[in-house]
């Protein structure tokens, strides 16, 4: 009885059982293959659309997997099995719906703009204080140089008054609404690519259009991007309207980043205080980390430490161009200019003082004194004219040429360490091993490190450091972070970054890749002779016991022929 009490237990609960544990790899499955990246942590959408409970079948479901359409990468079976996808569709239908909104008792249709105030003073009080606050909601005109089409602007002004097309496109603020009134602003720093590294090679152009056009950026999870790559490279271009859909109501461009507009990068929605963005603490939240330390530099040089002493002291509120500060900030050097006769202006195009930009050199290869080319002698007089108001022109042109040698003595390290793996590489002591193109994702084309299709600046730093050797990694690190921080602390005239962060660093990696190198050629000559003792071992052995059995035959027949001799002798005719 109890057997057969078992048997139907088993037969009952196993159909549940095995809808559960698909389920259960399911959710592992979705995670682990890369699809909460464009779908969502639980898959209620993103860049894609939602999949969690879809009216989809599961065929049709691997069909759009395996020949997808729009901007989804394909997954051929080997990276994700039809079985596979059957257990993430099986987990999509368990996914519980989103929880409801706080708030479902929103405005709908068109309103009128002055009660957008009001109603968010309510819900959103920090937010309507900071517009009030600022010069675009104080009543009046606060920048002569600003010609404003009212004598105050509202939430309308900017965000529109349907409240529906509100919600829908995230409350969409293009650049242009703002260049409408900052026309030259807008010039300088969206059109003018005033903040950017760019265009770059085979039409790539200023950051947003390089961001999202290198060419392993579709295959990585669009969510890290969002969160980690998009929002700084999103300050210009990136709200285009090649990039957005008036149908979809969003931005239809492969990244997920939903609310973009370069202008307040710098200039915090909503309160845009200028001296937020006169500090150094404003251009720290993308000028900084491994690659480009430069508030780090900054904050760690006598110039950051002055500003850190005396600062909170300076008048902040009065034009830049107007400003006589005990030290100079991020903004005072790279958007303060001055002409001949000592007149200052301001501009937000900052490339015309930059010559290494980001100083990536001689990872492709090349060595050369760019600020002794005829542009970067007129970018840096254009810079030495701004230290001049505070130091002597000998002066101020000896640091930055010191800096300048800086530089090119640390990639020259770097191209050293480009010469041991093109070796390596020569020899097929490493190959190329880019075969996967992002983290856990699908397969892209193979590359080796100092070889890049279509150059440095088609390779965001995940296709380049990711699935390699750890010789590879370590020369990445070396380029991209070590050369780097050595760069940028010279330049910011940090000497902890300029040594201990940067070129120490920089030597560590070259004697790590060294000795890498050196290991991977010791190994070799071993698996060589190991190899050559396999190959020919056997038949030495087989030659020593040739010329034993050589030998042996020869003292054999010498033997022999001394017994026959007597008997052929004169003895041997004897009479009997």
């Amino acid at each position: 009885m109890i057997g057969l009490y078992l048997l139907v237990r088993l037969l009952v609960l196993s159909p549940a059982t095995a809808i559960g544990t698909g389920a259960e790899q399911g959710v592992g499955l979705y995670l682990t293959k890369g699809c909460l990246g464009c779908h969502g942590a639980s898959g209620r959408g993103g860049v894609g659309p939602a999949l969690a409970n879809t009216k989809l079948g599961v065929d049709a479901v691997i069909q759009q997997l395996r020949n997808p359409r729009g901007v989804m990468p394909r997954f051929p079976a080997e990276v994700l099995s039809d079985a596979e996808a059957r257990e993430i569709y099986e987990y999509l239908q368990t996914v519980p719906p989103p929880p409801p909104k706080l708030r479902a008792d929103v405005p709908h249709g068109p309103l009128e703009p002055q009660t957008c105030a009001p109603c968010h003073a309510r819900f959103n009080p920090v937010i309507v204080s900071q517009f009030e606050a600022s010069a675009m909601g104080r009543p009046g005109v606060q920048n002569p140089r600003v010609k404003f089409p009212l004598s105050r602007l509202t939430c309308a002004n900017c965000h529109g008054t349907d409240h529906d097309e509100i919600m829908a496109t995230r409350g969409r603020v293009p650049e242009t609404i703002c260049g409408a009134c900052h026309q030259q602003i807008y010039k300088e720093h969206v059109l003018d690519a005033g903040h950017s590294y760019g265009p770059g090679p085979g039409g790539l152009g200023v950051n947003w259009e390089r961001n999202i056009g290198v060419l392993h950026y579709r295959q990585m999870p669009r969510k890290v991007m969002e969160m980690g790559c998009d929002p700084c490279h999103a300050q210009a271009g990136a709200t285009d309207a090649r990039y957005w859909s008036e149908e979809q109501k969003k931005y239809a461009d492969t990244s997920s980043l939903e609310i973009r507009n370069g202008c307040i990068a710098c200039h915090t929605r909503h309160a845009f205080n200028l001296e937020e963005a006169r500090k150094p603490e404003g251009c720290s939240t993308c000028h900084m980390g491994p690659d480009h330390p430069n508030y780090e530099a900054y904050m760690s040089s006598k110039h950051g430490s002055i500003y850190t002493a005396r600062g909170r002291t300076w008048e902040w509120t009065q034009p830049l161009a107007e400003a006589r500060w005990d030290a100079p900030t991020c903004a005072y050097c790279h958007m303060l200019y001055v002409d001949a006769d000592g007149a200052r202006s301001v501009s937000h195009n900052m490339t015309r003082k930059i010559i290494w930009g980001m100083g990536v050199q001689a990872a492709g290869g090349q060595i050369r004194d760019l600020a002794a080319t005829p542009e970067g002698v007129v970018k840096r007089n254009e810079m030495i004219k701004v230290c001049v108001m505070c130091h002597s022109e000998d002066t101020a042109r000896h640091d930055l040429e010191s800096a300048d040698a800086h530089k090119l003595a640390g990639d020259a390290l770097v191209l050293e360490a480009r010469e041991i793996l093109a070796g390596l590489y020569r020899d097929r002591l490493i190959r190329p091993s880019h075969g996967q193109a992002s983290a856990g994702l699908l397969r892209g084309p193979r590359f080796t490190a100092i070889e890049l299709p279509g150059g440095l600046a088609f390779h965001s730093p995940t296709s380049l450091f990711f699935d390699v050797s750890p010789v590879e990694r370590e020369y990445f690190d070396m380029f991209f972070f070590a050369a780097l921080k050595s760069y940028k602390g010279a330049f910011h005239m940090s000497p902890d970054y300029a040594w201990w962060y940067g070129y120490a660093d920089v030597l560590g990696h070259l004697a790590a890749i060294r000795d890498d190198a050196e290991r991977l050629r010791s190994a070799e000559a071993v698996r060589e002779r190991t190899l050559f003792m396999i190959v020919t071992g056997p038949l030495m052995v087989l030659a020593v016991l040739a010329a034993v059995y050589a030998g042996y035959r020869v003292w054999r027949r010498r033997g022999a022929a001394r017994v026959i001799r007597p008997e052929s002798g004169p003895s041997a005719h004897r009479p009997g």
